[in-house]
């Protein structure tokens, strides 16, 4: 088909929110509508001749243009959703639609793509997880993420017959510095608990909020009591530093109960209560130690 017929089609789309950008085959943009112009911020003079990646976060561009082009190959079009930059440097994501567009001799020479801006919809499908899956105070997963998480390893572990730790941590006292230094003084240590000991944690660990002072710490493949001790430790050494909550110095300490999977329980709630039967068992046995 007519390169000109097309852009002739292209300009009907000027009234549509959408955006409409075509293509020639080595990617330069050689038209786009005003929904473009709305969506990315460069005015039609400013992309025509320039490279289709200027609307692409750099990092994404290879493996989206990777997957237009096998889609394309094998389906004939490509849709999804990508991330997309403005000519200010925003970066949005956008739902996409992209189609070749062939020659008479059913030769492609180029593509047209429709664009419509999903950033808001992202955005708020990102703070509900955030607010499904995050404690809203320390930033760390809650407790729907933690049963979540561990209904999954237990699953894995079973079928892969390993072993995990859950260590249920709580903070020693914690009520007491509630109630003579305040609730905000209290939620801001818990704060800087939550950043202090998620450092210390792997990537395939998990340390969750589960209410109050109450912390979970799900170590993936850690079952030796050698190394679970060595964790506890440097729990316990971490939360022996002085923290310091409104230039005022305090210091905490915590204890912890140790639950091995499969040993201690093989099932969520088992696992849970050993936890917390060992918590506290550590907290009878003198506060800021652990016991399995």
């Amino acid at each position: 088909m007519d390169l000109d017929i097309l852009k002739q089609r292209a300009k009907a789309f000027d009234y549509l929110f959408d955006a409409v950008v075509v293509t020639d085959i080595q990617g330069t943009i050689i038209d786009w509508n005003k929904g473009s112009e709305a969506l990315y911020g460069y005015s039609k003079k400013e992309v025509i001749g320039q490279d289709v990646s200027i609307l692409h976060v750099p990092e994404d561009f290879n493996h989206v243009t990777a997957g237009v082009i096998a889609s394309v190959e094998k389906m004939g079009k490509w849709s999804g959703e990508v991330r997309m930059l403005h000519k200010n440097g925003h970066i949005g994501w956008i739902e996409s639609m992209c189609i070749p567009i062939f020659d008479d001799a059913n030769k492609m020479i180029g593509a047209l793509g429709i664009n419509r801006d999903i950033t808001e919809r992202k955005t708020e499908l990102a703070r509900l997880h955030s607010l499904a899956h995050y404690d809203q105070l320390t930033a760390i997963p809650n407790r729907y993420s933690l049963l979540d998480r561990l209904e999954h390893l237990i699953a894995q572990c079973e079928r892969s017959k390993s072993q995990f730790t859950l260590l249920y941590m709580d903070l020693d006292k914690f009520k007491i510095i509630n109630d003579t230094k305040g609730h905000a003084f209290g939620d801001q240590l818990l704060k800087e608990v939550a950043l202090r000991l998620s450092k210390l944690i792997r990537q395939s660990d998990t340390f969750a909020r589960i209410g109050g002072d109450e912390f979970v710490f799900l170590l993936e493949n850690t079952s030796h009591k050698n190394d679970i001790a060595v964790m506890a430790e440097m729990i316990l050494k971490e939360l022996d530093r002085v923290f310091v909550i409104n230039d005022e110095e305090i210091k905490i300490s915590c204890s912890l109960g140790v639950a091995i999977y499969p040993e201690d329980g093989s099932t969520m709630d088992a696992l849970l209560t050993a936890g917390d039967v060992a918590m506290y068992k550590a907290k009878q046995g003198g506060r800021g130690t652990y016991k399995f």
